[in-house]
């Protein structure tokens, strides 16, 4: 089995640690003979704090997606809770996955209610969005998404490759156990760097709560080898009704075409 983890921004050399460290820590994860290759955007905003953002780097995610079908993998992962996910199910004939959704799913299993403490308030804001996109409004607090304070940035995920106990976790916390006060028995990592480093630092529940804390960017991969081994077994990968019908490849060549050449 052979996975594409599709990162939503180029390889910046400033995230080179956060790079080496995913690189090193998720392959051994999968079953033995799975395999799983990380490519980046050729072109990115390298900024996902912003809807307009968001859907430049959706045309190439996708456009990395698109790609990884031809080369044979046989699913799909989107390395980041803003992604394109149900626009790439529509094109593709292989399972994809996405960490938000697939950690969602997984958290219906831990519990009752479940939130997501993410890195920003504009993440925050989107993450609720895909909440309600997925039907999951019922399963999670209010408010469902909260950031930690002060936001993450650069400094603060190069320090958490070092020791996320330093100056995430506490932070971390603070926004879990408000979460936590308003009903939460689940919290999910709503940010796909972070959550290997915390599993990686022996962080998976909030201290003395017996709450569990999801790296949610593990499960979500384990969640896609369940999908691949699923679509082997049964040769069901998705529904051909309205939403995710496959277009007819011309159509779908002709409109990415109308905005300039693909990879």
């Amino acid at each position: 089995m052979r996975i594409c983890w599709i990162q939503p921004t180029t390889k910046l050399a400033d995230l080179a640690p956060i790079w080496a460290t995913l690189e090193a820590e998720m392959p051994p994860l999968l079953a033995p003979g799975n395999s799983v290759e990380f490519r980046y955007t050729r072109q990115s905003t390298n900024f996902t704090r912003s809807s307009y953002a968001e859907h430049l780097n959706s045309v190439a995610m996708m456009d990395e997606a698109i790609g990884a079908a031809r080369d044979g993998y046989d699913g799909v992962y989107f390395g980041c809770w803003n992604d394109p996910l149900w626009e790439t199910r529509e094109v593709l004939d292989i399972p994809v996955a996405s960490v938000g959704e697939q950690a969602m799913l997984a958290a219906l299993t831990m519990g009752q209610r479940f939130a997501v403490v993410t890195v920003a308030e504009k993440t925050a804001a989107a993450i609720e969005r895909d909440i309600a996109l997925y039907g999951l409004r019922e399963r999670a607090i209010m408010r469902p998404a909260r950031a930690i304070a002060p936001e993450s940035d650069t400094s603060l995920l190069l320090g958490a490759v070092r020791d996320p106990w330093e100056a995430f976790i506490p932070r971390f916390e603070a926004a879990a156990r408000a979460c936590i006060a308003d009903g939460a028995d689940v919290i999910l990592v709503g940010c796909a760097w972070y959550g290997p480093l915390l599993r990686r630092a022996g962080y998976t529940h909030v201290a003395g709560t017996g709450i569990p804390v999801v790296d949610s960017t593990t499960v979500a991969l384990k969640y896609l080898e369940a999908m691949i081994e699923v679509a082997k077994v049964t040769s069901l990968v998705k529904s051909q009704g309205a939403l995710f019908r496959t277009p007819p490849r011309e159509k779908i060549a002709q409109a990415r075409a109308a905005i300039g050449p693909m990879r």
